[in-house]
């Protein structure tokens, strides 16, 4: 038994010859930005309404509402949001809080948002030690969007096959 073709194979071979890495790569490239651009959005978006990818964040300390006059977490004076951003590198995109970027008081918003990110345990010389809980603001977007960042990459590939 022989093996029969079936289907348009002068179509797939055009598909498949000629420009198509730099087509691929274009649309590859495209896709990042979206992806990019999609994160950002929802990053900013979860902060604003407490509950980033969905999942609320720990409330603040009685003590900390007082002081900050509010009970949003993560948004003081809106640095912090604002300066949420994305850059397009050569095969890869980066996402969150550029290094370097400081609020008013001239502090690394990295810094700050790692603490939140993650949590800190603070011990003061005087002994006192400060607990400030996770409040994660980057990762639960990231997962609540995976499905939808590969997606966007499969429709990339298949744009051009």
């Amino acid at each position: 038994m022989g093996v029969r073709r079936f289907g348009d194979w002068d179509e797939a071979r055009s598909r498949l010859t000629g420009n198509t890495a730099a087509r691929l790569a274009l649309a590859l490239r495209q896709a990042t930005i979206k992806n990019a651009l999609l994160l950002v959005r929802e990053i900013k978006r979860g902060i604003r309404s407490q509950a980033p990818g969905g999942k609320p964040f720990v409330k603040l300390a009685e003590s900390t509402i007082r002081r900050k006059g509010s009970s949003k977490a993560l948004i003081d004076t809106g640095f912090l949001v604002n300066a949420i951003t994305q850059r397009i590198l050569a095969d890869k995109a980066f996402v969150g809080l550029l290094r370097g970027t400081v609020n008013k008081d001239g502090e690394d918003l990295v810094n700050i948002g790692a603490v939140m990110e993650y949590g800190a345990t603070i011990r003061h010389p005087n002994g006192a030690v400060i607990v400030i809980p996770p409040r994660p603001f980057l990762h639960p977007v990231m997962e609540k969007y995976r499905a939808q960042v590969l997606e966007n990459y499969r429709a990339a590939v298949r744009s051009v096959l």
